[in-house]
C-alpha cells in the first residue's frame, strides 16, 4: 500500500533575515525526518536565501501577507511608511485571504505554518484546515510600543490580533515577547544553525590566518558615509567579513559570497560579530559561541528582549548608535578582543522538536485536543 504524501504550506515573513533562516532550519530538518512530505513555501525572502539552507527546492510562491516594518537599512526604519503600507494590506485582506483559501484547496493543504504572518490563519480557519504559528514574537505585539503616541495603530493591532486568535496553537521560541493572543502555547527550544565545517577549515578556504583577527558585519544593509568609512580604515590588524546583500566598501574587508562557506560557518569562524540584535544573529552567535558588538535598532520592543539574552549568555560589547554609524568602531572591537568567550548552556535543537510536533499533528489529521 501506498504511504500519503502529506502537504504543508509555510508561510514566512519577509521582514528581515531573522525569521527567513529559523524556518528554513525547521523546513530543512521536516525534509530530512520525512523526505516524502509536500512542503509549499509562501514568502518574499530571496531565493538565494533557500538555496543555501535548503537541499531541496520546494515549490515557492512569491506573496506578501504582512509588513512587518519598512526598513531603509539594517538600524533604520520608517513607522509613518509601516502603517501605510500596514493599511493598505488590511484594505486587501479579503482579496488576499480569498487566493490563500483556492490555494489551499487547489494543493490540497493539510497543515498551515507561519512566521508570523496573521492572513495565513485566517484562510487556514476557513478552509478547516489546522494551522501552527512559530516565532518569539507577534507583530500586534510589536505595534503595542507605537500606538501610545500614535492612536492610529489601534486599528491595526485589533485586526492582526483577530487574526492571530484564530491559531489553534502557537510554538514559542525563546527570547519571546508577549505573546498570549494565542489561545495555546508550548514553549520551544532555540532554532538556531550551527557551522558545518570546523573552524581551521574555513579559514583555510577563506585565506584567513590562523590567528588573524577577523570581525564579521553582519548586516541585510547599512548605509555608511565617507568619513565613517575613513575613520574605518584606519582601524589595523582587523580583518572584516562580509556577505551580500550587504555592501561594504572597505578597503582590505572580504566579501566571502563566492566561497561555500556558509553563514554559520562564518560566524564561527570570526572573532566577533558586529550587528544589531535580531533573533537570527543572536541564536547564530549563541549556537557557535561567538562574541558579539551589538548597536541600537530604534523603537522596537524586540530589542530589550534580545539585549537581556546576549547580556546573560554572550561575550558582547554594547556601541551606542551614533559612534556606530559615524565608524568609531575601534574602541568597542578592542574591547571585544580583549574579553574570554562564554560557553551558552542555551537548549538548541528547536528545529528537531517544531518538526517533530509539525509532523506528528499532520500525520494524526489535526491539533485534537
Amino acid at each position: 500500500m501506498q504511504r500519503k504524501r502529506h502537504v504543508i504550506a509555510y508561510y514566512i515573513t519577509s521582514h528581515g533575515f531573522g525569521h527567513a533562516v529559523r524556518s528554513l532550519e525547521v523546513l530543512r530538518r521536516l525534509a530530512e525526518l520525512d523526505p516524502d512530505i509536500q512542503l509549499f513555501l509562501i514568502s518574499e525572502i530571496p531565493y538565494t536565501l533557500v538555496e543555501q539552507n535548503l537541499r531541496l527546492r520546494p515549490p515557492m510562491r512569491r506573496q506578501r501577507l504582512d509588513v512587518g516594518l519598512f526598513q531603509y537599512d539594517g538600524i533604520r526604519f520608517d513607522l509613518e511608511k509601516s502603517l501605510e503600507m500596514l493599511t493598505r494590506l488590511k484594505k486587501d485582506a479579503h482579496t488576499l485571504v480569498a487566493g490563500e483559501m483556492d490555494f489551499i484547496a487547489k494543493e490540497g493543504v493539510e497543515l498551515v505554518v507561519s512566521d508570523i504572518a496573521a492572513l495565513p490563519f485566517e484562510a487556514a480557519g476557513a478552509c478547516g484546515v489546522p494551522a501552527i504559528g512559530i516565532g518569539n514574537f507577534t507583530w500586534d505585539w510589536i505595534y503595542r510600543a507605537y500606538a501610545d503616541s500614535d492612536p492610529e495603530w489601534e486599528q491595526v493591532i485589533a485586526w492582526l490580533r483577530s487574526g492571530y486568535g484564530k491559531c489553534p496553537l502557537f510554538l514559542r521560541l525563546p527570547m519571546h515577547g508577549d505573546c498570549s493572543v494565542f489561545p495555546r502555547i508550548i514553549d520551544v527550544p532555540l532554532v538556531a544553525r550551527k557551522a558545518a565545517r570546523p573552524r581551521g577549515e574555513t579559514r583555510s578556504m577563506l585565506g584567513l590566518g590562523e590567528h588573524e583577527k577577523v570581525v564579521l558585519v553582519s548586516f541585510a544593509g547599512l548605509l555608511l558615509d565617507a568619513r565613517a568609512f575613513e575613520r574605518l580604515e584606519k582601524i589595523g590588524d582587523v580583518t572584516f567579513i562580509y556577505k551580500s546583500p550587504l555592501e561594504f566598501p572597505l578597503r582590505g574587508a572580504r566579501k566571502i559570497d563566492g566561497v561555500d562557506v556558509s553563514y554559520p560557518d562564518a560566524v564561527a569562524v570570526s572573532d566577533a560579530v558586529i550587528t544589531k540584535p535580531g533573533y537570527g544573529i543572536v541564536s547564530e552567535c549563541l549556537a557557535n559561541g561567538t562574541p558579539m558588538v551589538y548597536t541600537e535598532r530604534g523603537r522596537f520592543p524586540e530589542y530589550d528582549v534580545l539585549v537581556e539574552a546576549i547580556k546573560a549568555e554572550l561575550t558582547s560589547v554594547y556601541i551606542d548608535s551614533k559612534d556606530f554609524l559615524e565608524g568609531n568602531w575601534e574602541p568597542a572591537i578592542r574591547r571585544i578582543l580583549s574579553l574570554p568567550r562564554r560557553v551558552s548552556n542555551v537548549r538548541m535543537d528547536g528545529a528537531d522538536v517544531c518538526a517533530k510536533k509539525i509532523l506528528e499533528i499532520v500525520y494524526r489529521g489535526g491539533l485534537g485536543q
